[in-house]
């Protein structure tokens, strides 16, 4: 039973991401309020206030990930990239809640970098079963070498995920010894967060930049506002136009049904990825720099987790049943 299972799951991948990649291919705290959008100080871990300015941020000169970084060059500039979550067989059969994998490819299917979260210890996989849809976690994004080229870490949370996105101090961090080597996201520089925004039924997000490396100013840039059950999560920019998204993609009724292995369509760029999706209209101007495209690259990974994986249900597992996702 097993094995028919697995086959079904495999081909419905197959043919599902090819279906996808054709046509991706075709188509070219104390907070202050700024009208829709918002801006967040920190002082010395304290939030104070500010006046109430709302500066756009467009010009990647003024990103701390700049053009020549690893994960610009590996990732970023990619217009479109498609993250798929890694079958975990023993949350497959058992619902026990193993550490998340991912694959990132181009629109082509070529594998270009992946994510792994850390898991170092008996304990943190025992604080994965009790704490589930709570629990904090880094996760690591590697180039196709091993090197850890972006970090995403999410402390614990009761009610809303707060996510940050960091980047290693230096340039590449090469393992030198084959084995995966681990960043530790406390050296790095924070480029940006996002935070969950709660909903009785509709899913939100506030997606916020740093000002600079030394700074303390999180501008929002973007937020997102999608209606109950939503597989699409469009970014808007303060005027409501729409300058990037988040799709999660529907990979067959057996993996959907047996597995957390999601495919997510992520579209950086407002002005290429929305042919024939969007109409123009409700396009912005407006395309993302380096740092906000790091950001919506750790929102996915936060999608992922607040909606549509198993820990994220009621039940879990091959062997429960019934369950749903919880809003």
């Amino acid at each position: 039973m097993n094995k028919t299972i697995m086959f079904f799951i495999n081909r419905s991948c197959m043919r599902n991401f090819a279906t996808l990649s054709k046509t991706l291919t075709n188509s070219p705290s104390r907070i202050i309020r700024n009208g829709s959008f918002r801006r967040v100080i920190r002082e010395n871990n304290q939030i104070t206030n500010t006046p109430p300015v709302y500066s756009y941020k467009e010009n990647n000169n003024s990103s701390i990930i700049k053009v020549h970084d690893p994960v610009a060059t590996t990732i970023l500039n990619e217009p479109t990239i498609i993250i798929e979550r890694q079958i975990e067989f023993m949350n497959v059969f058992l619902g026990f809640e193993q550490a998340n994998r991912y694959a990132i490819m181009d629109v082509n299917g070529n594998k270009i970098a992946s994510m792994m979260e850390r898991d170092f210890s008996i304990t943190k996989a025992i604080m994965r079963q009790f704490y589930r849809l709570h629990r904090p976690f880094l996760v690591d994004v590697f180039d196709n070498w091993g090197n850890v080229i972006m970090t995403i870490k999410r402390p614990f949370s009761f009610i809303n995920s707060h996510i940050k996105t960091i980047v290693p101090p230096s340039a590449y961090v090469d393992n030198g010894s084959g084995s995966s080597h681990y960043h530790d996201g406390k050296e790095g520089t924070i480029v940006g967060e996002t935070i969950q925004n709660w909903h009785l039924w509709r899913r939100r997000y506030e997606l916020f930049q740093k000002n600079g490396t030394e700074g303390s100013t999180f501008d929002q840039f973007g937020k997102i506002d999608a209606p109950f059950l939503s597989f699409d999560f469009p970014v808007t920019d303060a005027d409501g136009k729409i300058m990037a998204s988040v799709d999660r993609n529907w990979v067959g009724l057996g993996r959907e049904m047996f597995t957390d292995t999601g495919v997510y369509v992520v579209r950086f760029d407002s002005q290429r990825c929305f042919n024939d999706i969007y109409p123009t209209e409700l396009l912005s101007s407006q395309v993302l720099t380096l740092d906000q495209r790091a950001v919506l690259l750790a929102n996915a990974v936060s999608i992922d987790f607040d909606y549509f994986s198993r820990h994220s249900r009621q039940t879990g597992g091959f062997l429960s049943f019934g369950g749903g996702y919880d809003e």
